[in-house]
């Protein structure tokens, strides 16, 4: 078996028989068999070749089943993080070879997985940037500020978009700024910052003033605005989190403190 470039050979110890995968007529795997091979796929404290093993059947099969079954890995981090970014950059390859068929796969998975960010860089290589940036704001609008549940995919998501100069990537990132986790606010910032728009500017000044945001995200909001020198109300009633370190001067947001 070649495992990375090289051949790989198993001892008599090794668990992995000829009864492994089994055989299903015309290479059409059952249900079951996808399931088998995504338990050992998944398995963090197993061998890399074990692994390996189980993601090169399920891309044997090449069916729509058996890729969103292969798509799992990304959701799990091994014991080994040398092993687990190296499997995972294999598997970005090897999809991307499979080209329309993954597509499919993997536009789906970002739908509902909540770990994207390699499924992202498969997509960024079969896909236009159009197709791209677009598929990336569907993803995201799929998960709303109010769920708790998918903070990590929303994070990088986001992230994902600040390489896509689009039109109106303001008003869609804007409503995260409002979201229950800090760091996809934090992430939504960072984006805002890249691009910047008048849209996102009065948001961001609207927030110095609302006191519900933690202090984390009050000083990365302050920061920003001073570091864009948006201009800004020397009325504006700014929270206290923000008057620790920061002073309205000349019309912009400055750090430092009152006198």
């Amino acid at each position: 078996m070649v495992l990375f470039g090289r051949m790989v050979k198993f001892g008599k110890g090794g668990f992995i028989s000829m009864g492994f995968f089994g055989l299903f007529g015309k290479n059409i795997p059952s249900e079951k068999a996808i399931a088998k091979q995504m338990a050992y796929v998944r398995e963090q404290y197993a061998k890399t070749e074990y692994r390996t093993m189980a993601m090169e059947k399920l891309l044997e099969w090449n069916t729509k089943e058996s890729l969103k079954g292969l798509l799992s890995r990304f959701t799990v981090v091994v014991q080994s993080p040398h092993w687990d970014e190296e499997e995972k950059r294999w598997l970005v390859d090897q999809l991307a070879a499979k080209g329309d068929l993954a597509k499919e796969v993997l536009i789906e998975f970002l739908l509902t997985s909540n770990a994207v960010t390699h499924a992202i860089q498969t997509l960024s290589r079969i896909s236009s940037k159009k197709e791209l940036s677009d598929v990336l704001i569907h993803s995201l609008k799929s998960r709303s500020p109010e769920d708790h549940r998918t903070g990590q995919s929303k994070i990088e998501l986001i992230m994902a978009l600040q390489e896509y100069d689009m039109l109106n990537l303001d008003a869609e990132i804007i409503p995260y700024l409002d979201d229950h986790n800090d760091d996809v606010k934090c992430a939504a910032l960072t984006v805002l910052a890249a691009h910047e728009s008048n849209l996102a500017n009065q948001r961001l000044l609207q927030m110095l003033s609302e006191d519900h945001h933690s202090a984390r995200v009050l000083r990365q909001t302050a920061t920003t605005v001073a570091q864009l020198k948006i201009p800004i109300d020397p009325n504006i009633n700014l929270v206290p989190e923000v008057l620790e370190d920061f002073v309205v001067k000349n019309g912009v947001l400055t750090p430092g403190r009152k006198s």
